[in-house]
C-alpha cells in the first residue's frame, strides 16, 4: 500500500507528461502483481486519459483507501 501511495503522489506532483505516465505504469505493475483488476482499470484510465486529471487521482484514492481499511 505504501508503494501505491507514494505513486500516487508522484502523479499528484507531476509536473510533465512523463512523470504522470511512469507512476500509473508503476501503480498497474503493482495491481497487476496483486492481482488488483480495479486498481489496473484505474491505471489504465490514468494512462488513456488527461495527465493530472483530478476526477482518476480521487477514484485512485478511494480505492486505495477501500482496499486498506477494507471499507
Amino acid at each position: 500500500m505504501n508503494s501505491a501511495r507514494r505513486q500516487l503522489d508522484l502523479m499528484a506532483r507531476a509536473r510533465c507528461d512523463g512523470n504522470w505516465t511512469i507512476a500509473a505504469l508503476r501503480l498497474k505493475g503493482m495491481a497487476v502483481s496483486f492481482h488488483s483488476a480495479e486498481l489496473a482499470v484505474l491505471a489504465d484510465e490514468a494512462l488513456d486519459g488527461a495527465p493530472g486529471d483530478p476526477a482518476v487521482q480521487r477514484r485512485l484514492l478511494t480505492l486505495l483507501n477501500c482496499l486498506e481499511f477494507g471499507a
